[in-house]
This record gives structure tokens, sequence and C-alpha cells, in this order.
């Protein structure tokens, strides 16, 4: 896929949505974010969420100043590596449903504490909405934590295919995996943003 276009594509889809959907959010003003460790997890035991969380730990650490762990070292620390943590939502068929407390938070403070990061992203991708089979629209939501509490979340969608014409063909798993890091690059970029610690 053409980066440029797939850079427009992920920026329509973000503010398509704007009016429901925010990457990410501090949960108070009054929280003071810090250059510290991080580590970023996928919350359910499947390829698509392994590979957006590996897209996101290396778009935080290429745009933010935060301290963040590799992907790789964070399944090595993780004996099971991903783990399967119960998410923010009620529902999640053309669209997530958040109910932010809903997330197990008693796992969540043990893969904290067994990483042993000062922040802990956790992405969920628990559902994609497909339309007229050429356009995949990954459907994520995501939660941090500074030492076993909620300080941001927010969530989004990593988009695959340009058109639903029928002379174009569906998007393959490389124009997938663009999609994934076009979109977790915009995303860190409002994180380090919002939180103070975009490097500048």
């Amino acid at each position: 896929m053409n980066k440029g276009f797939a850079h427009l594509t992920v920026c329509a889809v973000l503010l398509s949505l704007s009016g429901c959907i925010s990457t990410f959010n501090p949960v108070s003003n009054d929280i003071k974010f810090k250059p510290k460790t991080m580590a970023v997890v996928a919350g359910l035991d499947s390829e698509q969420n392994v590979q957006m969380a590996q897209a996101m730990s290396e778009s935080l650490r290429k745009y933010t100043r935060f301290q963040v762990m590799t992907h790789k070292q964070v399944a090595q620390k993780l004996p099971g590596y991903p783990p399967s943590i119960q998410g923010p939502w009620k529902s999640a068929y053309f669209e997530i449903e958040v109910d932010y407390p809903k997330t197990d938070m008693k796992k969540v403070r043990s893969i904290q504490q067994q990483l042993g990061v000062d922040y802990l992203y956790v992405l969920w991708t628990p559902s994609e909405t497909v339309y007229n089979r050429k356009i995949h629209s990954l459907n994520v939501i995501g939660q941090m934590f500074e030492n076993g509490k909620e300080v941001g979340n927010g969530r989004f969608n990593a988009t695959a295919g340009r058109t639903d014409c029928c002379l174009v063909p569906a998007p393959d798993s490389k124009d997938k995996a663009d999609a994934m890091k076009d979109t977790s690059d915009y995303v860190a970029r409002e994180i380090g943003g919002k939180t103070g610690m975009l490097k500048q």
C-alpha cells in the first residue's frame, strides 16, 4: 500500500470517528507522566493482537520519551505470552461498546509486576469489521496503567483497503501490517503529545 495514501486513510478513519472515539486520553488532568519504563502487551491470544502490540511498542519507542521495553523482551519475560486478559468492553461486533471497569485488574497488576515496569499499556483487538470484503478495519482498545492503576485509555481502528470497488483486490497481510504500523505511529504521537512525552 502507498504509505502516503495509507497515512491519509488512517487519519480519515480516525477523524471520521472523532465524535465518539479518542485514540488516547489521560483519566485525569492531575496525572504527571514521566519518562519512565513502559511495556506494551497484547491482551488477547491472537496473531493480530500480537502484531498490533509489537507495532505500538516500536512506535512508542520511536516517538516518545518513555523507556519502552521491546516486544521481544516482553515475550521473554512473560511465560506463555500472549496472555488472555479480560478487556474493557460489553460487546465488540461492528464496534467496541466500552466498559472500562470490566478489565481484569488483578491480572494486569500481576503482569506489570512480572515485567517490572512503571507503565503498562495493554492493547486488545477483539474484532474486525469488513466492508464489502475490500476494507478491513481492526477494532482496537487500550488502557495504560501506572503501578496497577489506570492512567489513560482510548480506542481506534487500523484500517486496510482503499475502496470497495470490485476491480480492486482485497488487502493482503502486508497491507494490514502497514495499516497497523501507520496507525501505531499516529497513536504514539497522540500519546506523546497528551502525556508531555513526545520527542522533540
